[in-house]
């Protein structure tokens, strides 16, 4: 692993100006053909069968773009293998919780004009019950009807010309309480102060859904990260993600390549009926936001989610503090004050994370472990040491290469 290296990767990093210009389907965008769904977290392993939340979701996106008549079909489909399962990360998404993407499903576009690259958001769905928790009925395909219709359509129609910049939304978010992964209220005053007019309807749906906003966050943080891919023996993590059985990270010095260890069980706030004995093992690409420095690592400057999870607040910040040290630089679009002068993270170094014997503190939904009952909590979880550690050594390895 090189210091030179982990320099270039966080500049490339710094350099990236994610913008949203617009919507496209997803087989035009991703290359989705019928029969292939994408989902969250690393690939699965030949002959894993996906957990419950994710396995219901996809069984819910394949009846949904009509390729089973129910979801027992579609599982039954899922375990011959005559639906491919595709890892969001691999295709250019990311998408929360299951995170299922399909070819009919439309996607907003995330780019840098400077270098020309892109990635792609989801929209998500409003409600507890919806299919990136694992449930699908008709009130599920009827929300998916009206986010990727009429609330698509009023967004495109309400950009500014040339497209509207993700990181000032961010930045403000921050310096109003988000973390930018389970809070996201101060960003979704920013994204609609920044749009057009928009009907009524929308906009209302809009300001009481203000998780929709994090999926553009999610795709803006894939972006810059992913100019980070390819530095030579750089440890700058580009990517964390969990599929519900593993957690896996990236690193930018050896691209493509994942480093995984078991999904933690997430602790926290419980919705009223619901205990941890009812909670999924953590799952969702949302991570993308911790690995970007936000999320968990700003722990110490959002209460308002540290008790919503039911943190302690003097435990919130010391954990965001030493979420902070394990970074390499600074974020220079994002300085909320309890942050403090250090201010907020750039360029997670899995050399730090390894040196502080550290796992990284993720901040995130919980779904029931049944996998149709929905969306039941928020808490927190972690991207375990040992993935982080694996990835060092290969990199160590791969150094010492002639």
């Amino acid at each position: 692993m090189s210091v030179s290296a982990n320099e270039e990767a966080v500049a490339r990093i710094a350099a990236t100006a994610p913008r949203l210009t617009g919507s496209i389907l997803a087989r035009e965008a991703l290359g989705l053909r019928d029969g292939e769904l994408g989902h969250a977290g690393p690939p699965f392993e030949p002959g894993q069968t996906p957990p419950p939340t994710v396995l219901h979701a996809l069984c819910g996106a394949a009846v949904h773009e009509g390729w089973a008549r129910d979801g027992k079909t579609a599982a039954a489909m899922i375990a011959a293998g005559e639906i491919r399962l595709r890892a969001n990360h691999e295709i250019g998404t990311v998408s929360p919780m299951a995170g299922v993407v399909r070819p009919g499903q439309r996607l907003f576009r995330i780019e840098d004009a400077a270098s020309g690259t892109a990635t792609f958001a989801t929209l998500a769905e409003k409600g507890r019950r919806v299919l990136r928790f694992g449930h699908y009925g008709p009130d599920v395909a009827a929300g998916l009807a009206f986010v990727e219709g009429p609330v698509a359509d009023a967004i495109e129609a309400a950009l500014p010309p040339g497209g509207l910049e993700i990181m000032p939304l961010i930045a403000r978010g921050v310096e109003l309480g988000d973390d930018v992964h389970q809070r996201n209220i101060g960003g979704m005053f920013a994204f609609l102060g920044a749009l057009a007019p928009l009907p009524g309807e929308i906009r209302d749906w809009l300001a009481t859904h203000p998780q929709h906003v994090l999926n553009y966050a999610m795709a803006a943080a894939k972006l810059c990260l992913d100019r980070a891919r390819g530095v030579a023996r750089s440890g700058i993590v580009t990517a964390i993600t969990r599929n519900g059985i593993d957690c896996a990270i990236q690193v930018a010095g050896l691209d493509g390549r994942w480093f995984r260890a078991p999904a933690s069980l997430p602790v926290g706030g419980f919705f009223p009926g619901f205990a941890l004995a009812d909670a999924h093992a953590d799952l969702g690409d949302s991570a993308i936001m911790e690995a970007f420095g936000l999320g968990g690592c700003i722990a110490h400057g959002a209460p308002e989610i540290g008790r919503a999870m039911g943190r302690d607040w003097g435990e919130s910040c010391a954990a965001g503090r030493a979420m902070r040290a394990l970074f390499l630089d600074r974020q220079p679009h994002i300085a909320p004050a309890l942050a403090g002068a250090e201010g907020v993270g750039l360029g997670l170094d899995a050399g730090r994370v390894v040196a502080a014997g550290a796992d990284i503190r993720i901040h995130t939904g919980i779904s029931h472990r049944d996998g149709q009952s929905g969306w039941i909590g928020i808490g927190v979880a972690s991207a375990p040491h040992a993935a982080f550690a694996a990835a060092l050594s290969a990199l160590e390895s791969a150094d010492g290469q002639p």
